[in-house]
């Protein structure tokens, strides 16, 4: 079985010694490796559906490890849902947006600040959540990159405090749409060279909006105030970035 390096991360960022919830599980895989391990006395695997849970199942029973869980160590449901508060040390919320991320705690806010600690891997949106986080009573307490194939992914760790704190910390106060929420310097502090990837990606991609832009003020042979607003906007943004590595 190859697992790759963000499967590996997500397990190694667990505190050892906890239990621990994976919520949307998928293949199980991360829960497999912290009891192949022996560095989690418990861990649930949850998921939207019995088919998807069946993946899980699967992973445990070739990997002779089916014995170490019970079948309540698998549940059928949606988001925090399945578990109860406290359950659990750590979840794990992996492999979805970041806006799907922030709905789950959001859901059930006092249940998701029961837990000890959260390991948060975003696909995208990863700004989004980080702002939902530090505006609504969590610390992120370290950010870190994995490769997976071509990407560079985001994992966040973050812990709750006291209920209804602004802890923004090294993060700023910045509205939500920012980039720095999307490329914050502890991110890229983390592991530059993997960050380079991410930023490299998005300058290219703000380059060409900055083109396309220009190409639409000859054509129509004035610059409206939108479109100036919108360039300023991109090339502070670029700026920006250039500035991080």
């Amino acid at each position: 079985m190859r697992l790759s390096k963000r499967i590996y991360k997500i397990a190694e960022l667990i505190t050892d010694g906890s239990s621990v919830a994976d919520i949307g599980t998928d293949h199980g895989y991360v829960p497999m490796l912290l009891m192949k391990e022996g560095r989690s006395p418990r861990v649930i695997m949850s998921d939207i559906s019995a088919g998807s849970l069946s993946k899980a199942r699967e992973t445990f029973d070739l990997t002779g490890l089916s014995s170490k869980v019970s079948d309540s160590d698998f549940r059928v449901g949606d988001g925090l849902a399945t578990i109860e508060a406290g359950e659990v040390d750590e979840v794990i919320i992996a492999g979805l947006g970041g806006h799907t991320i922030a709905e789950i705690l959001a859901a059930d806010e006092d249940k998701a600040k029961s837990f000890n600690r959260l390991v948060l891997q975003p696909r995208k949106h990863s700004g989004s959540l980080r702002y939902y986080l530090c505006n609504h009573g969590y610390e992120i307490e370290s950010e870190n990159l994995a490769k997976e194939g071509k990407f560079a992914c985001e994992i966040i760790t973050a812990r709750p405090v006291k209920s209804g704190a602004s802890v923004n910390g090294l993060y700023g106060d910045y509205p939500e749409t920012d980039i720095h929420w999307n490329y914050p310097k502890p991110m890229v502090d983390s592991d530059p060279a993997l960050a380079k990837i991410r930023i490299d990606w998005k300058k290219s991609s703000i380059k060409a909006r900055l083109d396309d832009l220009d190409r639409a003020n000859e054509q129509k042979g004035c610059v409206s105030s939108e479109r100036s607003n919108l360039a300023d906007r991109l090339r502070s943004d670029l700026e920006y970035l250039e500035s991080l590595i």
